[in-house]
């Protein structure tokens, strides 16, 4: 049973990467046209991590 169970993972986790990457590519695009129209993005920021 685990191997078909590793199996079912793997079709998912590629199907998934398979259906995401139009939408990651049309992201970039409009990423990319802000940026040469000059508009500033905002850039999330990393939690910092607390006083010793």
């Amino acid at each position: 049973m685990t191997p078909a169970l590793l199996l079912a993972r793997d079709c998912i986790i590629y199907w998934v990467n398979v259906w995401l990457a139009p939408v990651e590519g049309a992201f970039d695009l409009i990423e990319s046209e802000l940026v040469r129209r000059g508009v500033e993005l905002e850039v999330a920021k990393r939690p910092s991590l607390p006083a010793a």
